[in-house]
């Protein structure tokens, strides 16, 4: 819908029925107008409504695009997704691409060695696990659930140039799961400090690739149980970016209509300075046209007065009328 029937929506009825009407969450809708500047309706405008005492209704600002459009159904899957996410549903089956990585990782020492080795032409495609023999079939086991879960709400797993990424609404997030390493202070022999870096028994996955998002193993929680949060996450921020590339669409048609306006506005300016430089040019012409039969009856006149007139003065009288019609715009 466009933003005038959205704002036309928000005063029809109360926020709260319209969100029970079209399934999503109140949050979501009302941070939805307030990014768009869409007014609301203040506290107890409703019951003022329904008593008939006075009310105001806020216009949008002049700012604002009323033809922007406004897509509704990721705040709808949000929400669908909300009411299911503590549900992890764990797979019977173990994924293809679980199966790949696996057999990878047992031909190799470290993720890095099964992604790019000397003499390999091209990266393999494997899921991004960075974890010592021990973690590594927990980690398998946790990435197996992932995929599930997030390939029932429609998140896919895509590779670029050995790159891991999860994939919604054609936006793609960076996705790495690794061994938790703490750095450890050490004084050499020297007396000089140094770090040592310390595994961990403890999980870590990683979004993103400058601001990262990371779940780490607690004492409490595992980041198995933490799969939902994982994947709220990842749609919320592939919804935003969605919804960016939406409004850039939306920015670069509105630009390209409003060159293609001033093109024409332009095309038609160079029309009308043609046009006028044409009249001016016409009316100099026909005032040349004018003289020239003057000055050609003048020398018939003259001709035939001193009895001067032959054959010889018909031809040149004709090639003069010749010339003046040429010049002449109201002849051509």
């Amino acid at each position: 819908m466009k933003l005038k029937d959205l704002y036309d929506l928000v005063w029809s009825k109360p926020l709260k029925q319209i969100c029970t009407e079209h399934e999503i969450a109140y949050a979501d809708f009302k941070k939805l107008c307030t990014e768009n500047k869409i007014p609301l309706p203040e506290l107890g405008y409703w019951t003022k409504l329904s008593f008939d005492k006075p009310v105001s209704k806020t216009a949008l600002p002049v700012e604002v695009d009323v033809n922007k459009e406004i897509d509704l159904i990721p705040l709808k899957i949000i929400q669908k997704n909300r009411s299911i996410k503590p549900k992890i549903s764990n797979p019977k089956k173990v994924h293809p691409l679980v199966v790949k990585t696996k057999q990878q990782l047992t031909i190799t020492k470290s993720y890095r060695d099964s992604v790019v080795r000397t003499g390999y032409k091209r990266q393999k495609d494997i899921l991004p696990i960075h974890t010592d023999k021990k973690l590594q079939k927990r980690a398998l086991k946790f990435m197996n659930i992932f995929i599930s879960n997030a390939e029932a709400r429609g998140i896919k797993i895509k590779f670029v140039l050995g790159k891991c990424y999860a994939e919604l609404y054609n936006q793609t997030i960076l996705i790495n799961l690794r061994q938790k390493y703490h750095r450890e202070e050490r004084i050499t022999e020297g007396g000089w400090s140094t770090y040592d870096f310390v595994k961990s028994d403890k999980l870590e996955f990683q979004t993103g690739y400058i601001n990262k998002k990371n779940w780490l193993d607690t004492e409490k929680l595992k980041i198995e149980e933490r799969i939902p949060n994982i994947l709220d996450n990842i749609e919320k921020k592939c919804v935003q970016g969605h919804q960016i590339d939406l409004r850039n669409k939306i920015l670069k048609n509105k630009r390209a209509l409003e060159e293609q306006k001033q093109q024409e506005i332009e095309r038609l300016q160079k029309i009308e300075e043609e046009k006028t430089v044409q009249l001016f040019n016409d009316a100099k012409n026909w005032q040349r046209a004018e003289l020239l039969r003057k000055f050609m009856d003048a020398k018939k006149e003259n001709e035939i007065s001193k009895g001067t007139f032959n054959k010889e003065t018909e031809k040149w009288l004709a090639w003069v009328t010749t010339k003046i019609n040429d010049l002449d715009p109201l002849q051509n």
